[in-house]
């Protein structure tokens, strides 16, 4: 079902074997890289490529996790299942980056985002 289908159900699932019940967003970067745009003082272009860490960033359920341990946890593999479209995305060696924050209205947890030295898909 890939390809133009997005959405649906959506699982996180860690190497620890802890899941989080993802809610609004998803975001994932993959290509691993930042390119910007550089003008010359004779108004030539350049690129300069950074590379950056394969990252992603979401929002989940508040369903009482310890946002200090997921923070200070040790390295893990996260699968990003998408149970609709038979996408699957995983990141190798990731750690958890940004600042969590809790909205006690509504129960949503966002500012977690992750880093991972590695990143692959499949169905796509």
């Amino acid at each position: 079902m890939a390809g133009k289908d997005y959405g649906g159900q959506i699982r996180l699932r860690l190497s620890s074997g802890e899941s989080l019940s993802l809610r609004g967003t998803m975001t994932l970067m993959t290509a691993g890289r930042s390119v910007e745009a550089v003008v010359n003082q004779d108004r030539s272009t350049d690129r300069v490529s950074t590379l950056t860490p394969y990252a992603f960033e979401m929002s989940f359920a508040d369903k009482g996790e310890d946002m200090e341990a997921l923070m200070k946890a040790d390295r893990f593999d996260a699968t990003f299942i998408e149970d609709d479209t038979g996408v699957s995305h995983y990141y190798t060696r990731a750690f958890f980056t940004g600042e969590p924050s809790i909205n006690r209205m509504n129960g949503e947890v966002t500012g977690l985002a992750g880093a991972a030295e590695a990143y692959v898909s499949k169905g796509r």
